[in-house]
């Protein structure tokens, strides 16, 4: 399969970041908000029961957007920004789809926090304004996060390795926050390495020197 190489300059790498945010904030915010069915509550897993409740986890959570930044604008080949691009996207548009025709949604209820610090502050902040319970399955959240990663494998080994590592521990925090159930995290990476093979080693693009 071959697709346009996107990524040619400065002006063409700053415009797809803002196509890929803005795309992100519309999409997301509409499918978190309005639903064609009722969102679904899952039972909890073994893995859901015994994962603590860490407000102060948030911090790690909301690092997913440094994660986001630092892979765009880190990596050095056009290719490979343009690959991410492309993977980012369709994993975007798949997950919206899910959380329309599947609707999945988290008991926050029970685990409500009072606004006693200021994690518990951020906490009730993102379930307030930013993020209602919705959206669960898969999670947004962990699968921008691992093609963040996977995407500097061909570059940057060690790079990779290094942000992998953090895109586990913002995994785990989407749990210990409850944010998300297991299944949530799983799909997710399935998700993402379905994305990023396919990609990555499968897709060609058209005006690429390589």
């Amino acid at each position: 399969m071959r697709v346009p190489l996107l990524v040619k300059d400065r002006f063409t790498k700053w415009l797809y970041f803002f196509i890929g945010g803005a795309s992100t904030l519309i999409l997301y915010q509409i499918s978190n908000r309005a639903h064609l069915y009722e969102p679904a509550l899952l039972q909890f897993d073994f893995i859901d029961n015994i994962m603590p409740f860490w407000p102060w986890t948030i911090w790690i959570y909301f690092t997913e957007y440094v994660i986001f930044i630092c892979a765009y604008f880190g990596l050095r080949s056009k290719e490979l920004i343009t690959k991410y691009f492309y993977s980012y996207m369709v994993i975007l548009i798949f997950s919206v789809i899910v959380f329309v025709f599947y609707p999945v949604t988290f008991p926050r209820n029970d685990y409500l926090v009072e606004t006693s610090s200021i994690s518990t502050f951020a906490l009730n902040f993102l379930r307030n304004y930013m993020d209602s319970p919705a959206n669960c399955l898969p999670s947004l959240h962990v699968s921008s996060c691992f093609i963040s990663s996977f995407c500097f494998w061909q570059e940057s080994k060690k790079k990779a390795t290094f942000y992998a590592l953090w895109s586990v521990l913002v995994s785990i925090s989407t749990m210990t926050t409850k944010q998300h159930y297991f299944i949530d995290v799983w799909t997710a990476v399935i998700l993402t390495v379905v994305v990023y093979i396919f990609f990555f080693y499968f897709v060609r693009l058209r005006g690429s020197k390589n």
